[in-house]
């Protein structure tokens, strides 16, 4: 089952000071707005692709990538980024 991402944490640590940066963004207030946009971005795209296959278009599959693009933005949910050099090190984990 795909869920989409709830939580990306973010810190960002430095030798120069005391305290690591921490950033918790809760993405999961975001997810009302972005399916009202996604269901009028997919309305729009069911409209176009009608409109370019009655006009015998090559390209019509809009509303495909929209749904695959979607489906590319659930997949993130676990992802883990490190890196480091000398001076930061940084780590990023989407819950």
């Amino acid at each position: 089952m795909k869920v989409p991402p709830l939580v990306l944490d973010l810190r960002v640590v430095s030798p120069r000071r005391r305290r690591p940066v921490r950033l918790w963004l809760p993405l999961f207030l975001l997810w009302p707005l972005a399916l009202v946009l996604g269901a009028l971005a997919l309305l729009v795209a069911i409209f176009v692709d009608g409109v370019l296959l009655a006009r015998g278009r090559r390209y019509h599959h809009y509303t495909v990538l929209l749904v695959r693009s979607c489906a590319v933005l659930c997949e993130t949910r676990g992802t883990v980024i490190r890196f480091s050099n000398e001076t930061t090190a940084v780590d990023m984990t989407v819950h």
